[in-house]
């Protein structure tokens, strides 16, 4: 790659033309002024650099040029001249056309938005996790605002409208996300030396916005910088996403605001110099060699950066006064507009037969003319190049991409989120068939009418509940023996006599027995053919078992829920109602319903799953109870084939140290359970559930 001194790069217009906002075009300078344009006198931008030096940075005449890449990169930067790092995009060599591929595209599906968004956003928050782990923050979609960081509540907000309906800018939308987990990172010294020096350098609202915006383009290359030394691998993330945001953005277009593009350009060449075009390096030579200048060194160090920021600040302050003393009143287009109402009005006089002599009228006309070119010097006065530029300027990596997710779509993921949606495939070992190995899981949320319904359970039940705990209670007893006469140990105090007899086995020793810890699953069938009385039937019994194995510090306990296909065929829907993770929603159990179809083989995998991550005791032993009505029957999952898989997986569950017990209620069939179960009990009657239940779990746990 070819390298210049900037001055060559960026190639000085010829005198005799200049570019003019007015026209949008290159035109002949005036004879008499080469600073105003032939065809509308207006002034050109024909700024020279060194008159706004700043005193911090040498004038370019006597600054040795710094050298430039063809690409107009100021620094050796990769990736086109634009990204930090070394290497090439390791992704395009793995088969896969996006580095985000291995998490994202047609593998999540495209079903259900909310879902998809929900699974990505926990992905970047990963992402955003191993930038710097020791830096906390959140992660969330923006609403209507482009993506932002809250450097002191540790926020990051990202365009999720990028990906809404596919996955094709998850890379961009991916180092979107990583670039504010960088600010988050390094720009707190920055923020809070801004917030002391633009009390000292800004006199308005209009230069305080200026200031921010040059801060803002210059933090956006330093941090960016920092990310290749600890992330190398991610700067590739970053490329995707300033192709995106610049290349595809039309920033290399002219604007019609003098300032604006001059900001612009200032933009282009600290974060995508490829853009800057042969028009624009004549329309801003002199600029471009100021600017150089000072970014040579302006990203080696914070201070470097302070300095770098203020020489560019008090260069566009200046070149924006500069364009605002340029602009003179246009008296013809006044002159015009008084001889216009003047007209006007004399017509209207005569209409109405009024008479004037020539003097009230030319007083008439010299008043209409004052207060006319007193109106236009107040338009004047009141323009600021400054502030026409905030609404071209670019100077936020995400400007002009600012629609975000409709607040339906954000509730949806929040819901998710909140219920800690997961998604996984089953070990395809193990599935009926590979369409029908996904499973889902959530958490029951915790709703005033579901704890209302729990407690008339309980209430409803109380009987039971005390039978159950005082048939079931022996299990986690603590035994306690003393073996006497003992040559070691502890000394018998009650031996003592023996001393004289020359007796040596007066020491005891003691013993403690206690059953081995217990992890219980309770497994309930929360498919459509349970119905409202069935259902009621199985929740008390599980909300029973449930409260009767509460208290035992040896016992660990999990209730799930499971349906199928709700939000798609082939998927096993789960729901935790309790365990050592939600003992802060006790009573979310009497949220459980029916719902739609049941795929037990899978619930029954997913449950023993879901327990073994979460326990805290591995060697500890398995029960799990199974509540349901009958046989399984979802799509592509009935008869016998079904009741074979649900064979198949309780005999997997049990061949890891599961004991599995089936209870059956109303619709079972004992036959259909016992091709499932090897231990199962049919409940036709509440009372009964006590004694039934207690004997089932003694004779499978050896008890």
């Amino acid at each position: 790659m070819d390298i210049y001194t900037i001055d060559d790069w960026a190639v000085t217009a010829d005198k005799s033309e200049g570019w003019c906002y007015t026209c949008q075009d290159w035109v002949k300078t005036k004879e008499d002024d080469e600073e105003c344009c032939s065809i509308c006198s207006n002034h050109l931008d024909g700024i020279v650099g060194d008159e706004f030096a700043h005193p911090t940075t040498a004038k370019t005449a006597i600054t040795p040029a710094p050298s430039v890449y063809s690409t107009g990169d100021l620094w050796g930067r990769t990736g086109g001249g634009f990204t930090w790092g070394s290497g090439s995009s390791w992704w395009s060599g793995s088969g896969s056309t996006t580095l985000s591929g291995m998490w994202g595209g047609s593998s999540l599906g495209y079903d259900n938005t909310a879902k998809r968004l929900a699974k990505h956003k926990s992905h970047l928050d990963s992402l955003c996790k191993v930038v710097d782990p020791t830096v906390k923050h959140t992660l969330e979609f923006a609403n209507t605002a482009s993506g932002y960081s809250d450097i002191r509540r540790g926020r990051i907000v990202v365009d999720g409208k990028l990906i809404q309906d596919d996955d094709e800018k998850l890379d961009v939308v991916s180092g979107l996300a990583i670039h504010e987990k960088l600010h988050l990172i390094h720009s707190k010294d920055l923020m809070e030396w801004e917030k002391q020096k633009k009390y000292d350098v800004c006199n308005n609202g209009d230069e305080q916005w200026l200031f921010h915006s040059i801060c803002n383009i210059v933090e956006d290359e330093y941090i960016e910088k920092q990310l290749a030394k600890s992330c190398g691998g991610f700067v590739h993330y970053i490329e995707k996403t300033k192709e995106h945001y610049f290349v595809d953005s039309g920033i290399e277009s002219e604007s019609s605001q003098p300032l604006a593009d001059l900001i612009n350009t200032l933009m282009m060449l600290i974060r995508y110099p490829t853009l800057i075009d042969d028009d624009r390096k004549k329309r801003h030579a002199p600029h471009i060699r100021f600017f150089a200048r000072a970014l040579a060194t302006g990203l080696d160090s914070r201070e470097n950066t302070y300095t770098c920021i203020l020489s560019l600040y008090n260069y566009l302050k200046k070149a924006a006064a500069r364009m605002a003393d340029d602009d003179d009143i246009d008296m013809d287009k006044v002159m015009s507009e008084v001889d216009d109402s003047f007209a006007d009005m004399k017509s209207r006089f005569a209409e109405s037969d009024v008479k004037l002599s020539d003097s009230e009228m030319d007083k008439i006309l010299d008043r209409m003319t004052d207060d006319a070119v007193a109106r236009a010097k107040d338009d004047l006065a009141r323009k600021s190049p400054i502030r026409d530029a905030r609404g071209e300027a670019r100077v936020e990596l995400g400007d002009y991409f600012k629609e975000g997710l409709d607040s339906s779509t954000l509730e949806e993921i929040r819901d998710l989120i909140e219920s800690d949606y997961e998604e996984y495939d089953m070990d395809k070992g193990l599935a009926i068939d590979k369409g029908q190995r996904q499973i889902n899981w959530t958490t029951a949320p915790d709703r005033s009418r579901d704890r209302e319904t729990y407690r008339e359970a309980v209430s409803r039940n109380r009987g039971m509940i005390s039978s159950l705990k005082r048939k079931i209670q022996l299990y986690g007893n603590m035994n306690k023996y003393t073996v006497r006469n003992q040559k070691v140990g502890k000394l018998d105090k009650r031996m003592l006599h023996r001393i004289p007899m020359r007796r040596t086995d007066l020491f005891k020793f003691d013993i403690t027995e206690q059953d081995k810890p217990l992890d219980v699953c309770l497994l309930v069938d929360e498919s459509g053919s349970m119905g409202s009385y069935t259902m009621r039937h199985a929740r008390d019994a599980a909300i029973s078992v449930k409260e009767a194995l509460s208290g035992n510090d040896q016992l660990n306990l999990w209730v799930f829920g499971h349906s199928a296909d709700e939000g798609g065929r082939g998927q096993t829907d789960m729901i935790e109602y309790f365990g050592p993770r939600t003992s802060d929603r006790p009573t979310s159990m009497g949220g459980m319903r029916a719902r739609y179809e049941n795929r037990d083989g899978n619930a029954i995998v997913a449950s023993a799953d879901r327990v073994v991550d979460q326990t805290d005791q591995p060697q500890s032993h398995k029960l799990m109870i199974v509540f349901s009505d009958g046989q399984p029957s979802a799509a592509s999952y009935r008869g016998y084939s079904a009741i074979e898989h649900t064979a198949k997986c309780v005999k997997h569950v049990e061949s890891r140290g599961w004991s599995v017990i089936q209870l059956g209620f109303a619709g079972a069939s004992e036959r259909w359970m016992r091709n499932m179960f090897t231990n199962y009990k049919y409940i036709d009657d509440s009372s009964k559930l006590s004694i039934e239940l207690s004997k089932l779990i003694r004779r499978v746990l050896k008890i």
